[in-house]
């Protein structure tokens, strides 16, 4: 019997975790893990024609990493419940892909990572005898997507912490998603921001009673059902748009290029590890606000962890190299507005920096200016990436961009930018008489552990 691969701490390397165990770490560090062998996916897989499906790709993914800590007819039923959803991938011009992460249950890329880690946790955690309770608190997104994906586990409860503050608030649409929850799903309304809310789920997660009454989980956007997940989309992504570049556009040895925002996390070392295992990806294109002048210290445990799994490429599948956009306000709904004018496509303000990225680097526009300059990201030579500074290369590049969240969520900034409201798909109508919020309330640590231990 196989054990899983497991994974190391990228602040002590000496630390050394099977990946079934990373589930446990329940705090941010859980992110800093990365995998200490990196499997590598058969040519069979990569060059299928036809493509292979996303679940296939899926199980092909997690199977090289649990290896037989999951049997395969479990893996298959795992990952048949956690995505359910289409995973859409179209070009909206002859060069540039969208795949749409956005079908789930909550519209955002986040609902790939909390519905695979809703289902291990009760694969895992339900044998240890404890009841099994979620603590969460996040932004909007992640925590509309693990209250939904927890909701289909009616014997775990979930404790999600939402901020008062007007300026974390959730919008509307959201918390009227929060009434339509089993009751097993508990929202608790905090007043103060959501780094109160996430000192007080800290705070509650260290006591000693709690961890003596149950097996307490605290989810998070850069564990390793997350990071898993992205990497199956960044493989699905780019088997996809292998498999039908050459009759799209006649490209026969396309460059595939990611696109992502640096704020989203894992996403780069989603596509480094997708490239480690044989996608055929070439680059990454990130961008970031203008106001932020170091990256690699607003975003010191991404780039650190992408820093990490570079240095440990393989010398055959070198990592993708990263050109890096800066971005003003202004240019997002700039960016918007000439997607939709150029290709009919609306976006989401997240990614239109990378479409706007994009076009600089293919029209050879790249030169650096106050608010749009270009700049290697992670790379100590500090040179633009070979295949943005190669006027050929350039010429054989297509870019995917994920689109992480649906562009409903950014109704206004849509319509600033393109003249109307983007369309509200059925799982996420707002309905303007159902005027209540959540009426739970949490003011300490001290209530939500006395809260806790009231529901063992």
């Amino acid at each position: 019997m196989q054990p899983s691969i497991s994974f190391y701490n990228v602040k002590d390397p000496s630390v050394c975790i099977p990946l079934e165990m990373l589930l446990k770490i329940n705090d941010e560090a859980g992110g800093n893990y990365i995998p200490r062998q990196i499997p590598i996916l058969p040519d069979s897989l990569i060059y299928k024609n036809p493509p292979p499906s996303f679940r296939d790709v899926a199980f092909e993914v997690f199977r090289s990493f649990f290896r037989d800590v999951i049997p395969e007819s479990d893996l298959y039923t795992l990952i048949a419940r956690a995505f359910p959803f289409r995973v859409p991938v179209f070009p909206i011009d002859p060069r540039t892909y969208i795949i749409e992460l956005t079908h789930g249950d909550g519209g955002s890329y986040t609902d790939f990572g909390a519905r695979f880690t809703a289902q291990l946790v009760d694969y895992f955690y339900q044998r240890s005898g404890k009841p099994v309770h979620i603590l969460f608190a996040g932004t909007e997104c992640e925590t509309l997507s693990l209250a939904k994906a927890f909701s289909e586990f009616e014997d775990i409860h979930a404790t999600f912490l939402y901020p008062k503050d007007p300026k974390d608030a959730f919008q509307p649409m959201i918390k009227q998603q929060f009434l339509l929850l089993p009751e097993h799903i508990h929202i608790f309304g905090v007043n103060g921001s959501l780094a109160d809310c996430k000192a007080m789920v800290q705070e509650t997660a260290a006591d000693a009673d709690i961890a003596g009454s149950m097996e307490l989980f605290i989810p998070h956007a850069v564990h390793i059902g997350y990071l898993l997940s992205q990497v199956c989309c960044c493989m699905y992504a780019a088997l996809a748009v292998l498999s039908r570049a050459g009759y799209d556009n006649n490209i026969e040895r396309p460059q595939l290029i990611i696109g992502t925002p640096l704020k989203q996390p894992n996403a780069l070392n989603a596509a480094v590890l997708a490239k480690e295992m044989g996608a055929p990806i070439n680059g990454c294109i990130t961008t970031v606000n203008a106001a932020c002048r170091i990256p690699e210290k607003d975003y010191e445990e991404e780039c650190k962890r992408f820093r990490m799994l570079y240095a440990h490429s393989a010398p055959e599948r070198c990592a993708p190299e990263v050109a890096l956009f800066r971005f003003n306000q202004d240019s997002v709904l700039e960016a918007m507005r000439d997607c939709k004018d150029r290709t009919g496509c609306i976006i989401s303000p997240d990614i239109a920096t990378v479409w706007q990225g994009w076009n600089a680097v293919r029209n050879g526009s790249v030169i650096a200016d106050e608010h749009n300059s270009i700049e290697s990201l992670c790379m100590n030579t500090g040179s633009l990436p070979r295949w943005v500074s190669d006027e050929h290369t350039v010429h054989s590049c297509i870019t995917i961009i994920p689109e992480i969240t649906h562009p409903v969520f950014h109704s206004e900034a849509v319509r600033t930018a393109t003249g109307i409201y983007p369309s509200v798909p059925t799982y996420l109508k707002y309905n303007p008489q159902i005027t209540d919020e959540p009426t739970l309330e949490c003011s300490s640590a001290k209530d939500l552990k006395e809260w806790l231990l009231s529901l063992v």
